[in-house]
């Protein structure tokens, strides 16, 4: 079966979770049943054999050009969230991971795949590189929605009449220490991806840092994430100004997946 086939049934198995989630939280009713989970699992194993036959088929690891980068980090994202909820049980994770797992699914669905022969991208440096990127990539997206529930739910608090999320979303301790988890295990590979991209470029171009934009980027969310684990271990500080700083963080890792996904071409890519 083709790669785009298994895609197709991914993104149907998602928007099956996505909407259930949706519909489960207005009704305020429990958000992962077994049906939630046992779509997302099939919806996983069949990602997981698109991405092996994508792979297949490109001759090359799945990670170049927005079709593949799009699925890839969908992929990671559902692995990640199915890691997490299996150690927290937290459920209005999937509020998140849902409509942006679904949504990327959509994205590589309706791009053509890209087609290179470029002999760089059949080494070892682009699984190894794009794998840590990715994961780190979806755990630093958990610390991002971690933050986003944590003001939500302090704005419930702080309201005098709690709104249907105050029920859903987990307690301001809870959602600060899991983000603050998910912050030190997303910068990990953050690092190493970053070190393997520049070890990947002195092989390629005879440099470590071309300082282009996307390079830039990358080291700027880097430093933000420095600076929020020694604020959280030297000084305390948690809480909502680590949910801000946490957010900001991931805006800059976005802003760096659009540049590489978006604005660059296959070499830029190929870092």
């Amino acid at each position: 079966m083709a790669s785009h086939v298994y895609l197709l049934f991914t993104l149907a198995l998602y928007a099956v979770g996505a909407l259930h989630v949706l519909l489960q939280a207005l009704t305020r009713r429990k958000l992962l049943t077994s049906w939630t989970v046992t779509a997302t699992l099939a919806g996983f194993a069949l990602h997981t054999a698109s991405l092996s036959q994508r792979w297949t088929e490109a001759g090359h690891f799945p990670a170049v050009g927005l079709h593949d980068v799009s699925s890839f980090l969908a992929w990671a994202v559902v692995l990640v969230f199915l890691m997490t909820y299996t150690r927290t049980r937290v459920e209005a994770l999937g509020l998140a991971v849902y409509p942006v797992a679904f949504a990327l699914v959509l994205v590589s669905n309706m791009t053509p795949a890209a087609e290179t022969d470029d002999p760089i991208l059949k080494g070892l440096f682009l699984p190894i590189h794009a794998t840590l990127a990715f994961f780190g990539y979806a755990a630093l997206f958990v610390a991002f929605a971690m933050g986003l529930l944590y003001l939500i739910q302090e704005r419930e608090l702080k309201s005098r009449s709690p709104r249907r999320f105050y029920y859903i979303v987990p307690s301001l301790e809870r959602c600060d220490s899991i983000g603050g988890r998910s912050v030190e295990v997303g910068f990990g590979f953050l690092t190493l991806a970053i070190l393997t991209g520049m070890l990947w470029s002195h092989r390629a171009r005879g440099v470590y840092w071309t300082g282009d934009a996307k390079e830039w980027t990358a080291l700027i969310a880097w430093v933000l994430y420095v600076a929020l684990i020694l604020a959280r271990h030297r000084s305390g500080w948690g809480g909502r100004r680590a949910a801000l700083l946490g957010i900001a963080g991931f805006a800059a890792v976005v802003l760096t997946f659009v540049w590489v996904t978006v604005a660059s071409g296959v070499a830029s890519a190929a870092r």
